[in-house]
């Protein structure tokens, strides 16, 4: 069914055994089967075929993780994409999607309509783009009806790229944002941003021009390629996570292929992150650690939850349902900071959101 939407490839003969092009199975000419797959990489144009070469020639030390590539889409329209994206979240399989264009992340973000009727989505982005009353691919998630956006996060966005106001209108609605000199500064204060998505928007002009150049647009500031890596291990070892998009490549200005190649380095530390996985999402606190914050100047307690799997923390808030809670990503900062009776950015915008 999926092979009417997508177009096959045609995967490189002359890999070792080690390297990832020979462990996972691509869509050549006979589509794969996707029964026991847990990740789809899927392309949106030939553009991605150049990423594809560098990524095969990495080594594959999750191959017990079943992966496939099935192609490119036929046509890089809605129409094509939401039906692929919708069997692959509907199968629980992790799309990783690799685009030239921005506008897909509206398509990846409503192909959760029969999935989940909320969604967190959390966009890494030069600049926070998004105006009111302009219509764009921000705008259209945010008017959503199904599935409904219920917060932001926003990762690497520069202040002097940004209008005021727009900075202003998220605050106002208690989204996370991390401005990049905050996020350069202390990389690891990113990871419950992260792992509170489940869909991301990475827009590769995010990324510093000098270290990768074939980008439509990209400036001198922003993350180095060391620091996308992290980013994207963070992204994919949270159990939350269930789809990613690349965007922005644009292989006629990319000399020697060096933004390939580092686009291929990015989904390779995601798949290393989404092999790393710890399955300790609060699903239960069965496994957990519970400790419980007096905040005096708040006049109420703060409850938060401690992984022993992975060490993670999690801050607990009611819901608006009898007797359910739900547990959201923070740091072992976030705790120590509540126990001083002080609350971080993070932990404020959580209590106004959901209190």
């Amino acid at each position: 069914m999926l092979e009417n939407w997508l177009k096959s490839i045609k995967p490189d003969e002359n890999l070792q055994d080690w390297q990832l092009g020979r462990q996972i199975d691509c869509y050549a000419d006979i589509f794969p089967d996707l029964k026991e797959v847990k990740v789809a990489l899927l392309g949106t144009g030939k553009e991605v075929d150049t990423v594809r070469r560098y990524l095969y020639e990495l080594a594959c030390p999750f191959a017990k993780m079943p992966i496939v590539d099935i192609g490119n889409l036929r046509k890089a329209t809605d129409e094509f994409l939401l039906p692929v994206l919708r069997e692959l979240l509907d199968n629980q399989i992790i799309p990783i999607l690799i685009s030239h264009e921005e506008r897909p992340f509206a398509a990846q973000f409503k192909a959760y309509q029969n999935v989940r009727k909320k969604v967190t989505a959390v966009v890494v982005d030069e600049r926070i783009p998004f105006h009111e009353n302009d219509e764009n691919y921000i705008a259209d998630i945010h008017t959503s009806k199904s599935p409904k956006l219920e917060a932001m996060g926003w990762v690497g966005y520069q202040s002097h790229l940004t209008p005021p106001a727009t900075i202003q209108f998220f605050q106002e609605k208690n989204d996370e944002l991390v401005r990049l000199g905050k996020a350069k500064a202390q990389i690891e204060t990113v990871e419950p941003t992260l792992r509170n998505a489940d869909t991301i928007y990475f827009n590769l002009a995010a990324l510093k021009q000098n270290e990768a150049p074939g980008l439509w647009s990209n400036t001198p500031n922003g993350f180095t390629s060391e620091e996308s890596c992290q980013l994207c291990h963070y992204a994919g070892i949270s159990d939350k996570l269930t789809s990613i998009g690349f965007y922005g490549y644009t292989a006629g200005s990319d000399p020697n292929n060096q933004t390939a190649q580092l686009i291929a380095h990015m989904v390779w530390y995601l798949l290393e992150g989404i092999h790393q996985r710890k399955r300790d999402f609060p699903t239960t606190t069965d496994g957990m650690l519970e400790y419980i914050v007096s905040l005096k100047d708040y006049d109420q307690d703060a409850t938060f939850w401690k992984s022993k799997k992975s060490g993670r923390w999690w801050l607990q808030m009611d819901s608006s349902v009898k007797g359910k809670h739900e547990l959201i990503a923070c740091s072992y900062e976030d705790y120590q900071k509540a126990c001083q009776n002080e609350l971080t950015e993070r932990v404020l915008n959580i209590l106004e959101r959901y209190l």
